[in-house]
């Protein structure tokens, strides 16, 4: 879990520095105190992801830091790993009794401590992952779980055996597919987003058109938007370069644009695809007339589980990942992506990929 927040603290200034320089060569994120006091005012102020705690401070000891740090965080949402004397075994007991998630000795042995340390990261991880899934499957995938089995005992009921299907009952089927569709497209998205989050996500880059993607985009897109009435246009550069990219990846950001625009415009407006070049860049911008986001929603807007003013126009579902996946699939292209609101109405969102 390279790039994680760890808090150093320790009332030994060489023992601090050290033990930061070590972590921070290993691609960590360090911030240190020098006592127990400056500890808990950081805990209070900033988020970390795991606490190395010196055990013999003055003033407030290790022990009581982490005693009033259990009130407040669990040993998952908050790994705490005290650092003692090899000789203080007392202390050991009583950190482990008080909650502490694993213990170091002093003089520090690095190659130990860091395997201690990168442990209690997964561990942490894996928690988060576990919630995030109990989150998924107790609120985006059972809201529509419950219509699928709901409309399937409808169709059961009008539809009996060696009887032909009505139309009406044509029309339950396509409510369970599209239902289905959501849900798949759910747990897509919190796959994508992890396997991105944790580097096994490779890009299998080819030259790629980007005015081809986004026609076969938009093409899937017109009964999706006739049905909202929405006016949905392309405006493609013919002389648009190819860029090197992996062209599945480049069109599930065009999608997720796309979708997103039409998931958020009322009926009678309407969403425009434009490509173009920029110097040494291709750019493709989906722009719609909808209400466009506050201040608030594009500070926010490429962040997981990010909740914006807007809702969906026609009660559509989304996993609260889509966005951050587009982003993390540009940056990963070496490329940008970003939103504005138009002039007179409505949002743009756009990337760019290098030629």
């Amino acid at each position: 879990m390279r790039g994680a927040l760890v808090l150093v603290v320790d009332d030994n200034e060489n023992n601090r520095d050290i033990l930061s320089r070590r972590l921070q060569r290993q691609k960590y994120s360090v911030a240190v105190a020098e006592n127990g006091k400056e500890a808990l005012e950081m805990v209070e102020r900033q988020k970390f992801d795991l606490i190395i705690l010196d055990v013999m401070m003055p003033g407030i000891s290790g022990l009581e830091v982490l005693r009033r740090l259990r009130k407040t965080y669990s040993v998952a949402d908050l790994p705490i790993i005290i650092a003692t004397a090899r000789d203080q075994s007392e202390d050991i007991v009583t950190a482990l009794e008080l909650g502490a998630n694993d213990y170091i000795t002093k003089p520090l042995d690095f190659p130990v401590a860091l395997a201690r340390i990168q442990t209690q990261l997964e561990v942490k991880q894996l928690s988060e992952l576990k919630d995030e899934f109990i989150r998924m499957a107790s609120h985006d995938l059972k809201n529509p779980l419950a219509i699928v089995l709901g409309l399937v005992r409808i169709l059961e009921k009008r539809v009996p055996p060696g009887q032909v299907m009505t139309a009406d009952a044509h029309d339950l089927l396509s409510k369970i597919t599209k239902r289905a569709i959501e849900m798949q497209g759910i747990i897509e998205d919190f796959l994508d987003f992890h396997a991105l989050q944790d580097g096994r996500l490779s890009l299998v880059k080819v030259l790629t058109n980007l005015n081809e993607i986004a026609q076969e985009v938009v093409e899937s897109n017109r009964d999706y938007a006739s049905v909202k009435g929405i006016h949905l246009s392309l405006n493609m550069d013919a002389e648009l370069p190819p860029v090197n990219a992996d062209a599945d990846r480049v069109m599930q950001v065009v999608r997720n644009l796309i979708s997103n625009a039409l998931k958020f415009s009322s009926h009678g407006s309407a969403a425009t695809v434009t490509t173009r070049r920029e110097n040494s860049q291709v750019v493709l911008e989906v722009s719609d007339t909808g209400p466009g986001l506050t201040t608030e929603d594009l500070e926010k807007v490429f962040t997981k589980y990010a909740r914006l003013s807007n809702k969906p126009t026609g009660g559509e579902k989304s996993s609260g990942l889509g966005l951050a996946i587009c982003k993390q699939m540009i940056d990963l292209h070496g490329g940008e992506i970003g939103v504005r609101n138009n002039p007179e109405k409505g949002a743009s969102f756009w990337f760019k990929l290098p030629i």
